[in-house]
């Protein structure tokens, strides 16, 4: 069988002949302008997609957690004009070798070349078409694919109140020793351009996507501004969407040995800048967080750990809070992170059906594929960031040290202990109780579904549990005013409907909290 797909903008050969097991990923010379720098290293990934997959998307949209898809990966020293790339036995795949797979598939191929930006489909990397293979272990076949183009930066509208921002950060250059910059998309409220509008100095809501998000969240945000009545529902204010992207998925703006300084270097470099390009009132209680998922983990730890510099923090379904209850493991208990004591694969993904719900990826599913996309554990993916997050660098390779043995799954329970318990926002809370109750009461309001589809309510229970006993045990004045924080675990909601339950919950308290300091409408 031979499928032939014309080339568009520059044209890869991958051959797969079943019979030699192997891919063959050709870059014809005539097309060397794709590539204008020269020789490109980066990761060489081929992505197939059952056509009984459940998850839309072609297959450079992976991982699909509902049903993950297998990936082979090698690496590329330098991609150059009439060379090629074979992916044989000898390429990092998942779950097996290509000479195990039969049936029908679709394939693509993704040249990962952004160093700055560790996701598949970061702008400069290689996207090839899709072909539609039926693998047969008892044929020889070829096909042929396109890389079609490279992958473009996220548009946005050009409006006159939507405006991008690119600044050199000094801190994290000095710190990871490449040029870094701040980016962000700023969105200005109806009345901002208006010089007789009663407000001139706004206070400012900082918005942090959750993984895999970047700018594009910014666009809707600036439309909703500007619908008839939105001042009656929405907080006016400028909105600031942050950047969380580094070359290893998000960097959840916490100062890390991998990724540096993002948090200080938020608070004292671009916060700052902000204030003084767009007329933004300086005071904590105009400043507000916010985010979902890992963007929810991400406000919460800013306002815990600035406590006195940011206002409040509106955060629903962060990333595991209490690293006891990181999805279904304890960190610091459990020898593996693949099985429980009975041998029981973990569950990383569920889908919730009716009452009951069905595990449809485990922990070791989850991190085999990015291990497939990229070994040394850049592949961008949850728990490669989590690891530059946490953790610290591998003495060896100097990319983020892995938290468990990536074939055993053992837990490395001294890299827990010395690195990522002090990213554990529960324990942060234990040890700084009195300085922190105080921010918990007033500045924290945190909710998350109880059906959520990655286990995170499990780890903001016991978040919830600890603060009430430390609360039951400092505080004695019964008439003490009512907490206007609060940590909710709502009944029924997933992950995905938690997200719009929140922003209906959090635009009418925010716009309170505004009002209650004077910077409301």
């Amino acid at each position: 069988m031979r499928i032939l797909v014309k080339p568009l903008m520059l044209l890869t050969i991958v051959r797969i002949a079943l019979g030699e097991d192997a891919v063959v990923v050709r870059f014809p010379a005539e097309f060397a302008g794709s590539l204008p720098a020269g020789p490109a290293a980066g990761r060489m990934v081929l992505l197939l997609k059952s056509t009984r997959c459940r998850e839309p998307g072609e297959p450079c949209r992976a991982p699909f957690f509902s049903d993950p898809q297998p990936v082979l990966s090698v690496p590329v020293a330098g991609l150059t004009a009439g060379g090629s790339v074979r992916l044989g036995p000898d390429a990092t795949a998942w779950p097996g070798p290509l000479d195990r797979f039969t049936g029908a598939f679709d394939v693509q191929a993704v040249f990962k070349r952004n160093r700055q930006d560790g996701s598949l489909l970061a702008p400069g990397n290689l996207v090839s078409d899709v072909v539609r293979v039926d693998f047969d272990p008892g044929s020889d076949q070829t096909v042929e694919l396109s890389l079609k183009e490279a992958v473009r930066p996220e548009p946005l509208p050009t409006a006159r109140d939507l405006v991008l921002v690119e600044e050199p950060s000094p801190m994290l250059t000095r710190a990871t020793g490449r040029p870094v910059s701040h980016r962000a998309a700023v969105v200005l409220p109806p009345g901002y351009h208006d010089v007789a509008h009663a407000r001139r100095i706004w206070p400012t809501i900082y918005v942090i996507p959750g993984f895999g998000g970047r700018l594009g969240s910014a666009a809707e945000i600036q439309r909703l501004l500007s619908l008839p009545g939105a001042a009656n529902s929405l907080p006016q204010a400028v909105h600031v969407v942050l950047d969380p992207s580094s070359p290893f998925g998000h960097h959840g703006f916490a100062d890390s040995v991998m990724n540096g300084p993002r948090g200080a270097a938020l608070v004292q470099e671009l916060v700052p800048f902000l204030e003084d390009r767009f007329r933004l009132v300086r005071k904590p209680e105009a400043r507000l967080l916010t985010g979902h998922s890992s963007g929810g983990w991400s406000s919460l730890w800013l306002q815990l750990t600035n406590p006195d510099f940011f206002g409040g923090c509106w955060s629903s379904a962060p990333d595991p809070v209490d690293f006891s209850a990181f999805q279904h493991n304890d960190l610091y208990r459990d020898g593996n992170l693949f099985q429980d004591p009975q041998g029981e694969p973990r569950p990383s993904f569920r889908r919730p059906v009716g009452p009951l719900e069905k595990v449809l990826m485990s922990v070791q599913e989850e991190m085999g594929v990015e291990r497939a996309i990229d070994p040394s554990g850049g592949s961008g993916q949850q728990w490669d960031a989590w690891q530059a997050m946490f953790g610290t660098p591998d003495p060896v390779t100097g990319m983020p040290a892995r938290l468990a043995d990536p074939e055993t799954g053992v837990i490395d329970r001294a890299l827990v202990e010395q690195s990522w318990s002090s990213y554990d926002i529960s324990k942060l809370v234990e040890s700084r109780w009195s300085r922190l109750w105080p921010v918990l009461r007033d500045k924290v309001r945190l909710l998350v579904g109880d059906r959520d589809e990655f286990y995170l309510e499990r780890a903001v229970r016991r978040l919830k549990e600890k603060v009430q006993v430390l609360r039951s045990a400092t505080e004695t004045d019964p008439g003490a005013a009512k907490p206007t924080g609060f940590i909710e675990i709502v009944p029924q909601a997933t992950h995905g409907s938690m997200a719009a339950i929140a922003r209906g919950r959090f635009a009418i308290d925010m716009r309170e909290h505004l009002r209650r300091h004077g910077l409301g409408e």
